[in-house]
Formats: C-alpha cells, sequence, structure tokens
C-alpha cells in the first residue's frame, strides 16, 4: 500500500505537466479563468514588495475581473513567519494595468501529454495488479524468509 502512495505522489509533477499555455487576447477574458501575465519592468517593481518576490515580471494566477483599463488576478504570495522559519503562501490580488501587461496567456489542458500519462499510468498499475494476482498471488515469501526474487516496475519521469 505504501508503494502505491509512493507511486501517485510521484505522478503529480507529470499531471501537472498535461497543461499547456496558449496566448489569447484581452477581449475574451472571463472572470474565473487561469491565466499567466507578462508583465513590463515598471509594472513589476511595483508589485514585487507587495508579493514579497524579487521578480514578478511573470505572474501566474487566477482572473478576478478584466476591467477597461486594469486586471485583478489573484496570484500566489509567499510570506514568511517571523518566529522559526516556516513559510506560508497565501493568496494575494493584484492590480494589473493594462499598459503595463506584455503577454497574456490562458491555461489548457494539453490532450496528448494527458493521453501518454494516462497511458503510463495504466501501465504502471496494470502491472502492480499482475504481479499481485498472477505472478505472487501469495503476498511474499512462506515462513522462514525464504521469498522468491523481486518483481520491479521501474518509473521514468518525463522531461521537455
Amino acid at each position: 500500500m505504501r508503494r502505491a502512495a509512493l507511486m501517485a505522489v510521484s505522478l503529480v509533477p507529470v499531471l501537472a505537466s498535461c497543461y499547456s499555455y496558449t496566448r489569447i487576447d484581452t477581449s475574451v477574458l472571463r472572470p474565473g479563468m487561469n491565466v499567466r501575465a507578462r508583465i513590463n519592468g515598471a509594472t513589476a517593481d511595483a508589485i514585487e514588495p507587495i508579493l514579497g518576490t524579487t521578480n514578478a515580471r511573470l505572474l501566474t494566477g487566477k482572473l478576478i475581473s478584466s476591467a477597461s483599463d486594469t486586471l485583478i488576478v489573484e496570484v500566489p504570495a509567499v510570506y514568511g513567519a517571523e518566529i522559526g522559519s516556516s513559510i506560508q503562501t497565501l493568496n494575494q490580488r493584484i492590480a494589473i494595468p493594462r499598459s503595463g501587461l506584455l503577454e497574456l496567456e490562458s491555461r489548457q489542458l494539453d490532450r496528448t501529454k494527458t493521453y501518454i500519462v494516462a497511458g503510463a499510468t495504466a501501465f504502471v498499475v496494470g502491472g502492480y495488479i499482475l504481479r499481485s494476482t498472477v505472478l505472487d498471488p501469495g503476498g511474499g515469501g512462506g515462513p522462514g524468509g525464504g521469498g522468491g526474487p523481486e518483481f520491479r516496475i521501474p518509473i521514468f519521469f518525463l522531461r521537455r
């Protein structure tokens, strides 16, 4: 059971890569969209102290509202506690003037990556089920510790 949980946790970065960003026009914006905004240096310099970051030229978050001159985007902000070394991530709403916006992208599901991840997951789970039911149905060696050889399924991480 612990091995299955470890496999599930190790797939989280791969599952997150099933999304890609595509450039969109500001006329198609809807509140609630997941967006990524590239902003100019002057706007980033004004936003950095609010978010507690050193480089705010690329903001990723949820669009709250879109006015004719400003976008309100909810982005994660990192705050350090004064006692100890804990860090807490909170959401902060940031007003981005359209004049400071260089590019706006929307997060879309990438079907090809999703099918590849789903196929790989099915292969790993199928191998685990095959091992548990056909290759070693007893679930281990008998008394005395004379178990058979181990059957391992390698897990590969895909990188771009």
